[in-house]
């Protein structure tokens, strides 16, 4: 190799690690050996600009980590240092295998039903790609969350984020004892189950004050008519503050970015 193109592959090394030390913004990788998963679980963590032990952190829980925590993260971190929000700690949640493991850990049942309301059998929802809801919940609540809280300075206001199935998974857990005070559903599989939460919902007895930010798309029409039937429920509880969007020209995945932006800076101020 000639001297030129080694001092060119020098240069252009220090310059991407030099850009590396300079983000203020990185990620902190840690392991949880969850009993409650049988298995080694992943978390990532982004802390605010500044961050400080003497300061108590409001925290930001992202599920679907793998597509979603380095938008998230770079959204709050700016609009925590320009006080649009506070500035808060966020907290990513992979779910190792995302065709398998995340189905089983945001699900609490096996659907016999599509998100479109066509019928569908044993093969398409069974143990192997869902219903394992409450051990993944045992592992948030009893594990992960205390751990957070052990290892950072927080104020034990705390918010989850879900798209989707992890719309589902938020949905679902208004009838637990649930640790959250903020929760965000972007176009929530409500229709999982055919539409197992609303009744869930209904039948419980919590009266916890909460925030909710819920955001959906038109398609299909059964997800859409389970959403709002969902919505309507929502709306008769006193003690939930919910804020909702309809995307109408959006698709399940494009309403993501907006439905956060938007969802933080109303929830979370």
């Amino acid at each position: 190799m000639r001297p030129s193109i080694i001092i060119i592959f020098f240069l252009l090394t220090l310059n991407g690690l030099a850009q590396e030390s300079l983000c203020v913004n990185k990620m902190i990788r840690h392991t949880i050996k969850s009993e409650y998963l049988n298995e080694d679980r992943d978390y990532w963590v982004s802390l605010p600009l500044k961050y400080s032990d003497s300061i108590k952190y409001p925290v930001i829980y992202v599920l679907d980590a793998e597509w979603r925590f380095d938008l998230i993260k770079n959204i709050t971190f700016d609009l925590g240092a320009h006080k649009k929000i506070e500035n808060s700690i966020v907290i990513g949640i992979p779910h190792i295998d995302w065709e398998n493991k995340r189905g089983q850990d945001l699900t609490f049942s096996n659907s016999r039903i599509e998100y479109d309301g066509e019928k569908v059998d044993s093969t398409w929802y069974n143990d192997s790609n869902s219903g394992k809801g409450m051990q993944f919940y045992s592992y948030l609540t009893k594990e992960l969350i205390p751990e957070v809280n052990d290892k950072y300075s927080t104020n034990k206001h705390e918010t989850l984020i879900g798209h989707s199935y992890g719309g589902y998974f938020g949905s679902y857990i208004l009838s637990l004892d649930h640790p959250f005070e903020v929760l965000h559903m972007y176009d929530p599989s409500i229709w999982y189950s055919n539409g197992e939460v609303i009744s869930r919902f209904k039948d419980s007895k919590s009266s916890k004050s909460l925030k909710i930010h819920l955001t959906y798309q038109p398609e299909p029409e059964f997800h859409k008519i389970k959403v709002e039937e969902f919505i309507e429920v929502l709306e008769s509880d006193e003690s939930i503050i919910l804020t909702k969007e309809f995307y109408e020209n959006d698709t399940h995945n494009s309403l993501f970015l907006d439905s956060f932006y938007k969802g933080i800076i109303q929830t979370n101020n």
